[in-house]
């Protein structure tokens, strides 16, 4: 038999003692340049995934400390075997938000380090447990890997319909089961806010919450942000026991219809408009999934970096759908203004999210236990292509 010897070491610990002793000009430094840093890298993420930029480098200046953890670079782990021999490894952790091993390896992990880390109890008391977390070559793959993580698994894909409103994404991903720390959320947001991260979202969106969505798991207590975050829990990325609650939708998952040549009816109809819409592909909107619609599916699908496979699988209909706001204008919003009518929705075709269009939406989401934002996003669309 083996033991890890950790000492006083665990990943919260790491957090806490990052910039121990730093002068606050120097701490001030230290944060400045771990933001410039991961700037670009969240950017490119952000127009790939969706994942504001904000997010990414809240979430990761939480979990590195700053980036001074040794999770964020070189971590020493001492096994000692039944005679007292004592092995050290030494690892190249390279992580920014501290991911769980799992079963199936991530194509970014170089590997596994042990780690004592602090798990939580839904009392909220504390106890310690070692796991393994993933290993990378780079900051740029933990990066990858995040988004990665985020957009593959069902149930952060709540969080997808706040993309405009990151406070609220953050939020969704902890509803989602994102770390066991209950202030995990609003430890997030707090520092979103003092280093004002929301100015590097490609997408502009800045902090708030919409006055419907759900609530943090727990109430928020008063953020303490300073140049190193102290939070009292340790944030786990695939957290186990303890049960978590579930997300307020029933179907968090953003299943979409899977449409091939030789597939007729409405949800057709809608791709033959998108496909006009996004790609000028000049098809008739006749509902029949011919030759003409499978050879703009893939040139949509070569055009986006897809696999030109022809049919429409849930990664497609990602690229395709567009998110819908009140306000936007076009074919995107008649196609979405068809299908809410076919579902019984009381809106006109006017190709604008007017007001109207807007309140059937909202009706539409509650009925059938979608998050209530009244905009057209992930969930919303794969709900009404299956009606």
């Amino acid at each position: 038999m083996r033991w890890f010897r950790f000492g006083t070491l665990t990943v919260v610990t790491a957090m806490i003692v990052a910039l121990a002793g730093v002068m606050p000009a120097e701490a001030s430094k230290k944060t400045d340049d771990f933001i410039a840093s991961l700037v670009k890298a969240a950017q490119k993420n952000e127009k790939k995934t969706g994942i504001p930029a904000s997010v990414a480098i809240g979430m990761a200046a939480l979990e590195t400390g700053w980036g001074g953890s040794k999770m964020a670079g070189e971590y020493t782990v001492t096994t000692v075997d039944d005679e007292g021999n004592e092995t050290k490894k030494v690892y190249q952790v390279n992580t920014l938000f501290n991911i769980k091993c799992t079963a199936k390896e991530s194509p970014y992990q170089t590997g596994c380090v042990p780690v004592r880390t602090a798990e939580y109890r839904k009392d909220g008391s504390k106890y310690y447990i070692v796991d393994e977390f993933r290993t990378y070559a780079s900051w740029g793959d933990s990066l990858l890997d995040y988004g990665r993580l985020l957009t593959s698994l069902s149930r952060y894909a709540s969080a997808f319909d706040y993309t405009d409103y990151p406070d609220q994404f953050v939020i969704q991903v902890h509803r989602g089961g994102y770390a066991t720390d209950p202030s995990y959320a609003t430890t997030v947001i707090g520092i979103m806010k003092k280093y004002d991260l929301y100015r590097y979202n490609v997408s502009g969106a800045g902090p708030g919450t919409p006055d419907d969505a759900p609530p943090p798991l727990a109430p928020a207590p008063k953020p303490t942000p300073t140049p190193t975050p102290t939070p009292k829990p340790t944030p786990e990325p695939t957290p186990k026991p303890p049960a978590k609650p579930k997300p307020p939708a029933k179907k968090p998952a953003a299943k979409y219809p899977t449409l091939k040549k030789g597939s007729r009816g409405a949800s057709v109809v809608t791709l033959q408009a998108l496909l006009n819409s996004r790609n000028k592909a000049g098809l008739a909107r006749d509902g029949i999934f011919g030759a003409k619609t499978e050879k703009a599916v893939k040139a949509f699908q070569k055009k986006s970096k897809l696999s030109a496979s022809g049919k429409l699988n849930d990664a497609t209909w990602g690229k395709l759908l567009p998110l819908l706001k009140p306000g936007q204008k076009g074919a995107s919003v008649r196609a979405a203004q068809v299908e809410l009518r076919a579902a019984g929705g009381k809106v006109s075709l006017t190709s604008k999210m007017d007001a109207k269009t807007v309140k059937a939406v909202k009706a539409y989401q509650k009925k059938n236990k979608i998050p209530t934002t009244g905009n057209v996003g992930p969930l919303t669309w794969a709900s009404l292509l299956k009606k």
